[in-house]
Formats: C-alpha cells, sequence, structure tokens
C-alpha cells in the first residue's frame, strides 16, 4: 500500500515536471527570438560606441583649440610660427617633429591624454609631458602656417589623411590648397575625420566636405606637420 503511495506521488512530480519543463521546439524558438533580438540591438550599441568616441574626439580638438588661443605667443603667432627661442617650436614642426609643438603649450594643456583620439589605435597615451613624450603620443596633425588672422586655415585635426589617395606619411607635408585633393583614409574614423580651424573652431567633416574646406585655405601654400 505504502508501495503504491510512493509511485502514485512519483508520477505526479513527473508529470508536473513534464508540464513546466520546455519542449526542443519552444526552446529552440526562444533561442531564435534572442539571436534576433541581439542582431537588431548590437549594432545600435556599436554605433552609439563609434559616435561616442567621435564626440571624445571633437572635444579633445576643442579644448587644443582653447590652448592655442591662450598659449603666451609672441608676435600673435601660435607655436609653430614661433622661434624656440621665444618658447615656440618653429625650428622643431619644420623638421616634423609634432609633439614639440605640444610640449611647449603643456600649460595650457595640462594633460597629455588630450593629444590621442579614443580611435586612434596607432597611438598610445602618455602618463605626463616629460623628456619622453613624443609623436607616438599625438593622434593630431598641426597646421604649421596657421594664424588667426586666417581664421579658415587648418590649425590642427586627425591625422588620417591623404592627399591624391595616397596616405599622408609622418613628417611635414606641404600642398597648394587651390589644387587640393585632402582625403581621409578608413583608419581611426572611417573616411571622415576632424579638423580644427585657426579661429578654434572644430568641424567634423566627410572626405568632400574635407576638400571644399582645404580649397577654403587663406593661403595658396600650406604645410601640416603629421605625427
Amino acid at each position: 500500500m505504502v508501495c503504491h503511495r510512493h509511485v502514485a506521488v512519483a508520477r505526479r512530480m513527473l508529470s508536473i515536471r513534464k508540464g513546466n519543463a520546455f519542449t526542443v521546439i519552444e526552446l529552440l524558438i526562444l533561442i531564435v527570438i534572442t539571436l534576433l533580438v541581439a542582431c537588431v540591438l548590437f549594432p545600435s550599441l556599436v554605433y552609439q560606441k563609434r559616435r561616442a568616441k567621435v564626440r571624445a574626439c571633437t572635444n579633445n580638438l576643442k579644448q587644443v583649440g582653447v590652448a592655442f588661443r591662450v598659449w603666451p605667443a609672441e608676435l600673435d603667432r601660435y607655436p609653430a610660427g614661433t622661434d624656440v627661442i621665444y618658447g615656440g617650436a618653429r625650428e622643431e614642426v619644420e623638421k616634423g617633429h609634432v609633439y614639440f609643438n605640444f610640449l611647449v603649450m603643456s600649460n595650457e594643456l595640462n594633460a597629455p591624454k588630450i593629444l590621442v583620439c579614443p580611435t586612434d589605435d596607432g597611438k598610445t597615451i602618455a602618463a605626463k609631458f616629460n623628456s619622453s613624450f613624443n609623436d607616438a603620443n599625438v593622434s593630431y596633425f598641426v597646421g604649421a602656417d596657421a594664424q588667426d588672422t586666417f581664421p579658415q586655415m587648418f590649425l590642427t585635426g586627425d591625422r588620417n589623411l591623404a592627399f591624391e589617395s595616397k596616405t599622408l606619411e609622418p613628417g611635414l607635408f606641404i600642398w597648394n590648397s587651390n589644387k587640393s585633393a585632402l582625403s581621409w583614409t578608413t583608419t581611426i574614423h572611417n573616411t571622415c575625420g576632424n579638423v580644427g580651424l585657426a579661429d578654434g573652431s572644430v568641424q567634423s567633416l566627410e572626405s568632400k566636405k574635407l576638400a571644399t574646406a582645404a580649397r577654403s585655405q587663406d593661403c595658396a601654400t600650406n604645410r601640416l606637420a603629421i605625427p
């Protein structure tokens, strides 16, 4: 009698478990729905993360632009237009040493981390401005001829530039803005980029708009120092 009672209880428990358990079909449907939701949400999350990094880069260049504006220049010039003997960086920038331009601005920049774009995997953030700080810690080019009296000139910007579809190598690049063929490479911002102008403003541009902005320079010949 007791044995039959235990058997009956066991059968009821088994029945309850079977009633509450997922069938194979239900489990497959759940997996498919989960994958579909992930496929919808994942690109959106990736895009939002990418946009956040682009905004961070833009903010970096805005801070750099402010530092340029408040830097105590001799004769109202930026560091690249001021001799080293007067606290500037002209001779070093003309050698292609972009970092030196920012090194003399260390007091205005406060921290070197704003000199590296969050999406630039080819550069590393320096701990501080010291003797080991170099172009490996800089994502942004410097306009060697930029002056605040010519507000549309390129003062700084993302380094992923190309001329006539060829990636610009580190060093000093000289170009004729009237015949400009500047564009962005696919690295860093995927054929887009940010440019800081001599008036302190920052523009996010696609390649076509970059070419237009390049032709709007106030000087026929420009020099860009690429890190």
